[in-house]
């Protein structure tokens, strides 16, 4: 088996969630939640935030990886290992429309199918519930200049992580959430190089070597420099998603 696809060692995990703990996530979250139900929870890293920001909440996540849920057991309420593809959470007394938050981090991409996974996943939300969840951006120049070049790498980590099923750009990520019955309230860009974006008169051409983009404007250039999305997003009603 590839190294890539080989499960992460607990020091792995550790490297990977532990000792980076989502905070520019965490910004988004400026009204505290009661529930909250973490898919892909790692080590449970994002979750202590969580929990120290708002104290007294409920936080309940759902791990694939045995080893990750090992570590993140301590930190949070209560985790379950389960593949939420194949599994339903109500076998774990996860009951429907009791969350008020719902956390995808870097996870959606690796499920054969979000849309019905992210879908199935709403209804253990509340009326008026919301989801929190990250993208990596298949847009990103890097991926398009390796293209061009004739290069699909995958990595260990990152945009091409060997483990992504799925790929998405912003109009993909829209298109996800109001797919699924969700309003997208905040839509942040963690952008690699804002200095290309501070320079110069826009439209302008942009010269990566053999790939020149011409007539590009700031909207355009800065999806191309967007390494990942964050997404802040409302459950609608009935009324507004019939379904």
């Amino acid at each position: 088996m590839s190294d890539y696809f080989s499960p992460l060692r607990q020091e792995d995990h550790l490297a990977k969630y532990g000792d980076n703990p989502r905070t520019d996530l965490l910004a988004l979250l400026q009204e505290a939640p009661r529930r909250v139900l973490d898919i892909g929870c790692g080590s449970g890293a994002f979750g202590v935030l969580v929990k120290q920001k708002f104290p007294g909440v409920h936080y309940v996540g759902v791990e694939l990886d045995e080893s990750a849920a090992a570590l993140a057991r301590p930190r949070l309420d209560k985790v379950i290992v389960a593949d939420v593809e194949r599994t339903s959470l109500e076998q774990f007394d996860i009951a429907k429309a009791s969350f008020d938050l719902l956390v995808c981090a870097d996870v959606l991409e690796h499920l054969y199918d979000p849309w019905k996974a992210l879908h199935a996943l709403s209804e253990h939300l509340a009326p008026g519930g919301k989801v929190l969840a990250s993208f990596p951006n298949i847009q990103n120049i890097s991926v398009i200049a390796g293209l061009v070049a004739g290069n699909w790498t995958y990595a260990r980590f990152g945009l091409l992580d060997a483990t992504h099923i799925r790929f998405f750009t912003l109009n993909e990520i829209v298109k996800l959430f109001s797919g699924t019955g969700f309003s997208i309230l905040q839509c942040v860009a963690t952008v690699q190089d804002n200095s290309v974006l501070s320079q110069g008169e826009w439209p302008r051409d942009l010269d990566f070597g053999r790939l020149v983009l011409k007539n590009v404007t700031k909207e355009e250039a800065q999806r191309l420099f967007t390494f990942q999305y964050l997404v802040l997003a409302r459950k609608q009603t009935d009324k507004e998603y019939p379904q």
